[in-house]
């Protein structure tokens, strides 16, 4: 399946969900428009008290996936998209005009927001076992790279297995028998699992996937100063608001489950699972995401081999590296 432009712009008119304007402090005529995703990044920075900027105001859209939101950048209606890293090889292979401008990555050791799972009681042991059988994912997201590069790891591809498009974000597949692995997120990972309803067969953490997450601007929102100075701003409030989440996941747990619609000890451990820091575009970083296109090459799912190192704009980098340091 490969990606094209036109594409992207059919699932953003598919995906998009809710455009809400959020006040700041008083306007100075700037505003830029952030794609958010089930609300993650504005409820991180609101609950961290990073939430209200001054000089510049925020609207925000809220997205199911990445590919909408760069449609939606590339149409002319968003400056901003949070989104995990996969979503940004199908934009480069499709000229699509946005730039990867800050990187938040799991820490050493952490976990993954993220699996692959099966029932307790399933035939299926390893990833070798997955071939022939029918697996579940969304095209074009982190979840694809994280099938394929399981897969690859073993000898074997995409085609090996029954790929099966994922239609909502909990059990539902596995529980109807649609499908005899799904791909899992939060907060539904930590639900299932304290349930007893899965075992995980592999967990998104690296090196299973690079863990990354990215903040994306787009060609015409970083042209125009003002609103790059504003996206300079955003990075350095959401690496502050990573970091402060990472450093308080009980003062961050009540605000995550209203998000979630669970328990506090469910957001704690949600948050706790997979702790993340923002980090300066690094030689590491680029080589990992041009790893991970270069398997999209492989499986046929990109018409070209990318050079990575062009879709990274490094100017918020040093804003990045002062955050974690900051007292």
């Amino acid at each position: 399946m490969i990606f094209s432009l036109g594409r992207l712009r059919l699932l953003a008119a598919g995906a998009f969900l809710s455009l809400a304007a959020c006040g700041g402090a008083p306007d100075s005529g700037t505003t830029i428009k952030i794609g958010d995703q089930l609300h993650a990044l504005k409820s991180s920075l609101d609950v961290s008290g990073e939430g209200q900027p001054s000089g510049y105001k925020i609207e925000w859209a809220n997205f199911v996936g990445g590919p909408p939101i760069i449609a939606a950048q590339t149409g002319g209606s968003l400056d901003v998209g949070w989104m995990a890293e996969t979503p940004l090889i199908f934009a480069q292979a499709a000229g699509s005009p946005v730039k990867v401008v800050a990187v938040s990555k799991t820490v050493d050791g952490g976990g993954s927001p993220y699996a692959l799972v099966v029932k307790p009681d399933s035939s299926i042991r390893s990833i070798a076992d997955l071939k022939g059988k029918s697996v579940s994912f969304m095209k074009g997201t982190v979840l694809h790279y994280f099938v394929a590069r399981l897969l690859d790891k073993q000898g074997l591809s995409l085609k090996d297995i029954k790929p099966v498009q994922a239609t909502g974000f909990g059990t539902g597949l596995l529980d109807k028998g649609s499908a005899d692995a799904i791909t899992i997120g939060e907060p539904y990972l930590t639900q299932a699992l304290d349930a007893g309803k899965v075992r995980v067969l592999a967990s998104g953490a690296p090196p299973n996937t690079p863990g990354f997450f990215y903040l994306v601007a787009s060609d015409a929102a970083l042209a125009d100063p003002a609103k790059a100075k504003a996206i300079g701003d955003l990075v350095a409030r959401a690496a502050r608001a990573t970091r402060w989440q990472r450093e308080n996941p009980a003062k961050a747990a009540p605000a995550l489950a209203k998000r979630y619609n669970v328990d506090a000890k469910v957001a704690e451990k949600i948050i706790t699972r997979a702790p993340a820091s923002y980090a300066p575009i690094s030689d590491a970083i680029v080589a990992a995401h041009q790893d991970e296109a270069d398997l999209f090459f492989k499986e046929g799912l990109i018409r070209k081999k990318l050079d990575a190192s062009r879709i990274f704009d490094k100017r918020y980098d040093a804003i990045v590296a002062a955050q974690e340091v900051a007292k």
